[in-house]
């Protein structure tokens, strides 16, 4: 390195004392630390070793026993209810598949007319399909048909399709196919927009009809010859697909064929031609099938019966439930039912099947004189639908609850609070750590005023959400009184006249009285 003198010459100046500088300031700073670290270093020494100082009353003083001190709260007179909130789908309470069958004479029934949509409300009389250019006409019965009706027949489906048509055309319920069952009959088909058939066509059963899911027999030509046609059969409120070959039940009652004559339309019914639902009006739930469509098969299903909230439950909830209070309050909550108040229908799980049975009693009633015959057996699976049959399997358990009002749309998820316990009129709830139990299983209450404090007796009713419902077994435990929580120490003066060593303890409260749980 060099400098420029004033005259302009350069003059070299050694480099060596610039890092000689450097080094000295490094000495310096370090030495600066240094002390720094010590002064700090001493500074806190003196401050732990003056903090360690204890005269003997200070520490006298830390090892003593805090202050008595405690938590209090009130007592209130609003009773205490437990509820158990469920989420389920609106249903309705039956459903039934109708399941088209294939003509005699012909290759397969066709798909000709569907004049029902998803959603519409179907009456008694109601087309609910076409097939092969017949049709298949809605009534209300508990069991679907098992034979093809003719004028002289008797039988509890005879009963059956009386009970159906007397609201409409007042025929007498007598269980004889007589001249106004067949009067009654041709008004149907006529109402609808059909011609009714009409005489008899050869039986090939011997006169009893043709079998469930087989070939049917209509009416017949002036020649006495079948004419092919085409229908539907029901699954009897199930669910499922018709089974299409079952045997055909025993016909009861006289399969004589009426005396010679004249053929009049309304006297032959055939079994594909009526479908029976437990309850009308029906709406129609799913239509499964199209114009042109192969109708061996579902067409549509069928909703009855109102409607229903189907919501899963837990083992535990559905043992709550089975034990439920004849006057516990169902109401609705977020949903088409908001607001609405209803009844728990049944129970359904794998390991209960006593609702399956009930509704094959039920469903058999006016099969009850068929007993011991397939058609009795037919009779018994009902219409009872899907919203009531037995258990599912594999360990689901389901509760199926009744609104009330309106109807709601299929599907919609629907909010339910079910009331599972009230506390009667005339208790207390208090806190749950306001109830003491000694080990005798006696369960008592602190109420504290003026600085005193008295026990009083009480029966822990049940307890829910950190409170509890109590009644006193004395007067002076009222709405509005303070009770202790929690307390630490002993009070002075506590002023109980009844064992408040009972009540005293390290700080938690005592048990909340098993038993009321």
């Amino acid at each position: 390195m060099s400098l420029e003198d004033p005259d302009g010459t350069q003059v070299a100046r050694p480099s060596g004392g610039r890092a000689t500088d450097a080094r000295q300031r490094s000495r310096r700073g370090l030495v600066i630390a240094a002390v720094v670290l010590v002064l700090f270093g001493s500074s806190g020494s003196v401050w732990w070793i003056a903090s360690q100082a204890r005269t003997p009353e200070q520490r006298a003083s830390d090892a003593a026993a805090p202050p008595p001190s405690r938590i209090t709260g009130k007592v209130s007179d609003q009773q205490l209810v437990e509820r158990m909130e469920l989420t389920g789908k609106v249903e309705t309470a039956s459903r039934t598949t109708i399941t088209g069958v294939q003509p005699q004479g012909t290759n397969r029934a066709v798909v000709t007319a569907l004049p029902t949509a998803a959603g519409k409300s179907l009456k008694a009389g109601a087309v609910v399909a076409e097939v092969s250019g017949r049709p298949v006409l809605l009534l209300p019965g508990r069991f679907p048909a098992y034979r093809d009706l003719k004028a002289g027949d008797k039988g509890p489906d005879v009963q059956q399709l009386q009970r159906a048509l007397q609201p409409l055309y007042g025929t007498a319920v007598n269980g004889t196919y007589g001249p106004a069952t067949v009067e009654a009959v041709r008004k149907l088909y006529v109402a609808a927009g059909y011609e009714a058939p009409a005489g008899q066509g050869p039986s090939t059963t011997g006169g009893s009809g043709s079998a469930p899911g087989t070939a049917r027999t209509g009416g017949a030509a002036a020649g006495g010859g079948a004419a092919p046609r085409g229908g539907a059969e029901t699954d009897g409120g199930t669910g499922a697909a018709g089974t299409g070959g079952a045997s055909a039940p025993p016909a009861r009652g006289a399969d004589t064929p009426p005396a010679a004559g004249p053929a009049k339309p309304g006297e032959v019914l055939p079994a594909a031609e009526v479908a029976y639902v437990g309850t009308l009006p029906a709406t129609v739930v799913q239509v499964t099938a199209a114009v042109g469509d192969a109708a061996d098969k579902p067409l549509l299903v069928l909703g009855s019966g109102g409607r229903q909230v189907r919501a899963v439950l837990s083992a535990d909830q559905r043992s709550r439930l089975r034990d439920l209070p004849a006057d516990a309050v169902i109401r609705f909550g977020t949903g088409p039912y908001e607001g609405r108040e209803g009844t728990l229908g049944s129970l359904d799980s794998s390991a209960d099947d006593k609702n399956g049975d009930q509704q094959g009693k039920n469903a058999g009633q006016d099969g009850a004189a068929a007993a011991g015959t397939a058609g009795a057996g037919t009779a018994g699976a009902g219409t009872a639908g899907a919203g009531n049959g037995s258990g599912s399997a594999g360990g689901r358990h389901e509760a199926l609850f009744v609104p009330s009002g309106a109807e709601a749309a299929e599907g919609a998820t629907q909010q339910i609070a079910v009331e599972l316990r009230r506390s009667p009129k005339g208790s207390l709830t208090v806190p749950v750590s306001a109830v003491w139990t000694d080990l005798g299983g006696s369960s008592t209450v602190t109420v504290t005023e003026g600085g005193k404090e008295r026990n009083i007796p009480v029966e822990v009713l049940f307890t829910h959400e950190g409170l509890s419902a109590v009644h006193a077994l004395d007067g002076n435990l009222t709405a509005g009184r303070t009770v202790v929580l929690v307390r630490r120490g002993n009070p002075a003066d506590s002023g109980s006249d009844s064992g408040s060593d009972e009540a005293s303890g390290d700080g938690s409260g005592g048990a909340s009285g098993g038993a009321g749980d």
